[in-house]
């Protein structure tokens, strides 16, 4: 009885549950210094298939998924700069940037919140983000969003240049693009 009361209210509401593949994913790593501003980008991250429904105009994300960034991934065109910024992050003892994506929930529009966890060098703390969310093709939908991690939440030393700290913020922007099969 309970499987046909399902059936029907998916056919009734229109919602349709999709496996999904991430085809494109791109993290970049903004620091802001008094002397230099860097910049790192990681194109090799790992993720977890999300699953996601499709209800009217809204994506539901339908289970919490997971986000792997390698640590030695992380590059900003300076070997020595990122020996330093793995040490930073705690590599080797901690090799991955750890996210937990929780939840989505539909906003204005084409804006979605976020929530996750996420964890830098052992540190785990909450996070919430805005990302919006446009169609490539019927089949193909790009996530495009940024945050802002400070370096004292997850206990990281501040990058240093010259005697001076990095201002104690990155800012990541994040872009994915998934396939809805």
């Amino acid at each position: 009885m309970k499987k046909k009361i399902v059936c029907l209210a998916v056919l009734f509401f229109g919602a349709n549950i999709f496996a999904a593949e991430v085809t494109k994913k791109n993290i970049e790593f903004f620091v802001e210094h008094t002397t230099k501003n860097v910049t790192g980008v990681c194109n090799e991250i790992q993720m977890d298939p999300p699953n996601i429904q499709v209800s009217g105009n809204h994506y539901i994300l339908k289970s919490p998924f997971g986000i792997k960034i390698p640590v030695l991934k992380i590059v900003s065109g300076d070997a020595n700069r990122d020996s330093h910024i793995q040490e930073i992050l705690g590599y080797p003892d901690s090799p991955n940037i750890l996210v937990k994506i929780e939840s989505v929930e539909p906003g204005n529009e084409q804006t979605y919140r976020i929530k996750g966890k996420l964890t830098i060098h052992g540190n785990t703390k909450g996070f919430s983000t805005d990302a919006t969310v446009s169609l490539v093709n019927p089949n193909s939908i790009q996530v495009n969003g940024s945050l802002v991690v400070k370096f004292s939440e997850y206990e990281l030393e501040n990058p240093s240049l010259l005697f001076m700290k990095a201002k104690d913020e990155i800012r990541v922007k994040y872009h994915f693009e998934i396939q809805l099969k």
